[in-house]
């Protein structure tokens, strides 16, 4: 039994490196792409004005996506998060996992006693 927890475990590391790695691939992709078209609307602006204008405009560009990005990451309602109620010692979310954990080790040790 605990064979195949550590295979499942082992599958779903697999899984997971599988996918971090896929996605930095992907950000490494993209950054690449977004660099060739710098140099694209660098190479066009550089044609039709001088590169003083081409270097303002491109980094209001940069400067606008850059400001909205952040716009966009900020809490909708401007507040900071509030913190967790101190009469409480274990958040709610990790109630679930306190007992699946508690529940695996009370089976391992149920396990280890039937065999003897």
């Amino acid at each position: 039994m605990l064979a195949s927890v550590m295979q499942h475990l082992r599958g779903s590391v697999r899984r997971a490196a599988r996918t971090a790695m896929l996605s930095v691939g992907a950000a490494i992709m993209l950054l690449i792409g977004l660099l060739f078209l710098t140099l694209a609307a660098w190479l066009f602006l550089v044609t039709i004005a001088s590169a003083l204008t081409a270097a303002l405009i491109l980094g209001a560009l940069y400067l606008g996506v850059g400001f909205l990005m952040l716009a966009l990451a900020s809490p909708r309602d401007g507040a900071a998060p509030s913190r967790p109620a101190a009469s409480s010692p274990n958040p709610p979310e990790h109630e679930g996992a306190k007992s699946l954990v508690m529940a695996f080790l009370a089976g391992i040790t149920a396990g280890q006693k039937a065999r003897r």
